[in-house]
């Protein structure tokens, strides 16, 4: 009688250990991704920091490099533009 092989036990998973990501507002620009905000938020021992919250791609923001709340910061609607050039505003 052949003697049976007995079957190991499958290995433990290792553990994956994801990095903490930073806060928004504390990324470095290395750190952004596509579609990131881009807006300086603040100078960290002679280093800028940026938002990093997700954005958006539509008309006013081609490239996606701000956030919504940073987008109102950097952005202004043409009409408003020409009402200051004309001195309405």
């Amino acid at each position: 009688m052949a003697a049976r092989a007995r079957r190991q036990p499958a290995p433990e998973p290792t553990p994956v250990v994801v990095p903490a990501r930073p806060e928004f507002g504390a990324y470095r620009l290395d750190d952004l991704g596509f579609c990131r905000c881009r807006f300086p938020t603040a100078l960290v021992k002679g280093e800028h920091r940026f938002c990093g919250k997700p954005t958006t791609i539509d008309a006013s923001n081609r490239h996606g490099s701000w956030c919504d709340e940073h987008r109102a910061i950097v952005f202004t609607p043409r009409p408003i533009l020409a009402a200051r050039k004309a001195g309405r505003g």
